[in-house]
């Protein structure tokens, strides 16, 4: 039973989500507590991720970047949440014809006016409007001072799959792949149209088209910060020969010309599906 006064969820929980975002929200719990489970297993690891499919007000992203500060390290935090509008907050705005979807609507919603505006707060040691968070942690440090760390907002949307079938949904799997590849540097939402692409910020390239692998091949030795390469093919065979070519340095993490498959989860493999039916 943890009974310190720095565990108590509404001092360190409630009105400190309070002073960061200036609007009340239910139940979080101190940002003391979080840190402190993280600490119990992360103190001496200072590479991980630490993954909550339930972000509620952001609390775990406010105690990774405490517990980065107090021991030194690179760990990351990804946080999860829907933008629920409180049920009586969304009748109201359904009232003056305000839907879901609509900017007014979806501001009023958890992630909108809470979770990220919490996160990005803290980060930036200041609000929107430029005015200093209030306070001070209890190592003394001062919450307008901020921290050293990079955050990024992603919204999850669905995708057409003609658009994918046709490769015009390239960009929409961007971020996943600057994911994949560490979150390094500054994340790109575009690309030239170009059979290949390589991000200007970040130590990762695409191969698009194969039949342009020799010159892909040629044009990384240009840049020597890449380190992962993801290339677009639809046989196995092809891959293992592009990826013995390019060697050990880079790693190399196979696309298929349907992008969208790649990040499928709980579906039937289709190349395998006719094998499997038949033997049934």
């Amino acid at each position: 039973m943890w009974s310190e006064k720095r565990f108590e969820a509404g001092k360190y929980g409630a009105s400190l989500v309070k002073e960061i975002v200036q609007r009340p929200f239910p139940y979080p719990k101190s940002v003391y507590t979080v840190q402190q489970c993280l600490d119990m297993v992360l103190r001496t690891r200072d590479h991980a991720v630490i993954l909550d499919f339930f972000a509620g007000s952001g609390t775990t992203l406010h105690a990774t970047v405490l517990l980065n500060l107090e021991y030194p390290g690179n760990r990351q935090c990804i946080l999860v949440t829907n933008n629920e509008v409180e049920e009586k907050q969304s009748r109201a705005l359904q009232k003056r014809r305000i839907y879901p979807g609509d900017p007014e609507y979806e501001a009023e919603g958890i992630c909108g006016s809470v979770t990220w505006p919490r996160c990005k707060y803290v980060i930036q040691g200041h609000r929107d409007d430029g005015s200093a968070l209030p306070g001070k942690y209890l190592s003394g440090r001062e919450l307008k001072d901020g921290f050293h760390e990079n955050i990024e907002y992603f919204r999850l949307d669905f995708v057409d799959p003609a658009l994918v079938e046709r490769g015009d949904a390239f960009e929409g799997i961007l971020p996943i792949l600057w994911l994949i590849a560490g979150a390094i540097g500054e994340r790109e939402s575009r690309r030239e149209t170009t059979p290949w692409y390589m991000a200007s910020h970040s130590p990762f390239a695409v191969l698009i088209r194969e039949t342009k692998f020799n010159e892909f091949r040629e044009a990384l030795r240009e840049r020597r910060d890449i380190t992962c390469l993801f290339l677009v093919t639809d046989s196995d065979d092809n891959f293992a020969a592009m990826r013995r070519d390019l060697g050990r340095r880079y790693r190399c993490v196979q696309l298929y010309k349907s992008y969208l498959e790649n990040f499928c989860i709980n579906t039937v493999d289709r190349r395998t599906a006719g094998h499997d039916e038949e033997s049934e």
